[in-house]
């Protein structure tokens, strides 16, 4: 018996609308819309932090310059005094000067490295430390590091391939974000729903259940946002992980990939999705788009991003329907597996051709201090990844409200997939699209997919790449050891 929880809003400043990639090798490339009027918001915010940072820099001629860029433009009114306090204060005659670049952040960086103006500390997605790391960007920050200060991340925050390479750290883990259900409380009040479903079965129930009540109204069970390929990192591959299937088709255990354990989900979004009990268009919605259909109170559930749809509803898209959030759920009801941290979380890396390491490091230092980030964790502004400063934080009231914002010890890092894989053809994300959308047979698309990503991963350990093979590895204990 489902049981009914209590109505909840959500009253928070902060949205992040970046570029996000979830899984490596060929085309995957997962990227969330962006609107025109959040790419205006950020080019303003962008030149103002450039702004602020030249006012600033009158007269600090003799201090050592730190450059620091980061991709969040949603916490620059907590950060900027921070850092401007640091600026006043410090006793080790360092300057920040902070930098927001929101647009084309990836490009911008290989541009200031190509044109030796790269900044001294600068933000990375984990999932592309390997890229920065092979490009030359990052330096190893190992040695800055005590036992002690390495133990205030928790257990399991350094990962090979995440934060390490070759077992040299060259992040710091920041913040994290998961893929949870967001649903329409009135919505499930009005058919009879009295919780969230817990299991893809009743995910497909319930769908249907506000379809065929509601549709007359223009109301229906789900939506999902696959105009881009995308979509299926935030739906799709998080419901197989916390099933027990593989990460983006990769079997760590065997070393190589297969897609079987997608068939079951695949199977079940595309009854909702063909069987009509899913918004209209949903193959030609943006994220933006969708968010608006459900603010209106057209749309029972969709999935998308823990850290960004609270400042959504709070700013972006207003709304006065009483919506909440809970866990993925899995086929059968049963969790056999973790969720992937989205990207790996966030993290800060130093340049590897500062002219500063040591005062580089003392702004890591200062930007992973439990000062800085048990206040950016009490303003609600990001999931920090930092135990200690997290125990000295109080809850958020988004937290308070929606429970199942916070990441839990099922959201966690797996290792990192191949990195540099050139798969011929489609990606699997976007045959995955088809398959939702009845152009493409589930049996076939996965025989096929099976067959040319092991194709170029068995190319990749030709040429000399290490095969990935962890024997004792389930999706339940994440277990590397070789």
């Amino acid at each position: 018996m489902k049981r009914r929880g209590h109505l909840t809003a959500i009253l928070l400043t902060a949205a992040m609308a970046a570029g996000l990639t979830a899984c490596g090798g060929g085309n995957n490339a997962g990227t969330a819309a962006v609107t025109d009027t959040a790419k205006e918001t950020q080019t303003e915010a962008s030149s103002a932090a450039a702004e602020s940072t030249e006012k600033a820099a009158a007269g600090q001629e003799d201090k050592i310059t730190i450059t620091y860029w980061n991709t969040n433009r949603h916490d620059q009114e907590y950060m900027a005094p921070l850092i401007e306090e640091f600026n006043n204060t410090n006793t080790d005659n360092i300057y920040i000067d902070y930098q927001i670049y929101a647009e084309n952040y990836a490009q911008m960086l290989d541009l200031s490295f190509s044109t030796d103006s790269a900044p001294d500390v600068f933000q990375i997605s984990n999932d592309g430390l390997a890229t920065i790391v092979e490009k030359g960007y990052a330096l190893d920050v190992t040695p800055f590091m005590t036992d002690e200060y390495k133990e205030r991340f928790g257990e399991g925050a350094f990962v090979e391939g995440i934060n390490m390479i070759d077992g040299k750290i060259y992040s710091l883990p920041y913040t994290a974000s998961a893929v949870r259900l967001f649903y329409n409380r009135d919505i499930f009040d009005r058919v009879g729903i009295e919780a969230p479903p817990a299991s893809l079965e009743e995910l497909v129930a319930d769908a249907k259940l506000i379809t065929e009540q509601l549709s007359g109204e223009g109301i229906y069970g789900i939506a999902g946002n696959y105009k881009s390929s995308a979509a299926i990192l935030r739906t799709i591959d998080p419901v197989v992980m916390v099933s027990g299937g593989t990460r983006c088709g990769f079997d760590y255990k065997n070393g190589k990939y297969d897609f079987t354990s997608y068939k079951p989900i695949l199977e079940a979004f595309r009854e909702m999705y063909e069987g009509g009990y899913a918004f209209p268009g949903s193959e030609a919605l943006d994220i933006d788009p969708l968010r608006t259909q459900f603010a209106a109170g057209k749309i029972g559930m969709y999935m998308s991003l823990s850290h960004a749809e609270p400042g959504v509803y709070a700013s972006q898209f207003p709304t006065d329907i009483n919506w909440s959030c809970a866990y993925i759920p899995a086929a059968g009801g049963v969790i056999k597996g973790k969720q992937q941290l989205w990207t790996g979380g966030y993290s800060f890396a130093v340049n590897v051709n500062t002219a500063h390491p040591e005062e580089a490091w003392k702004v890591m230092e200062f930007l992973h201090s439990d000062e800085v980030m048990s206040g950016y964790y009490t303003a609600g502004l990001g999931t920090v990844m930092i135990p200690t400063a997290v125990e000295k934080a109080e809850t958020p009231e988004s937290v308070k409200k929606m429970p199942a914002l916070e990441l839990t010890d099922n959201d966690r890092n797996y290792p990192a997939l191949p990195n540099g894989l050139k798969v011929e053809g489609k990606d699997y994300a976007s045959v995955f699209v088809e398959v939702i959308f009845g152009m493409t047979d589930a049996d076939k698309a996965i025989a096929d997919l099976n067959k040319r990503y092991n194709e170029a991963y068995d190319k990749m350990v030709e040429s000399g790449t290490a095969r990935i093979v962890y024997p004792d590895f389930t999706t339940e204990n994440l277990n590397t050891s070789k």
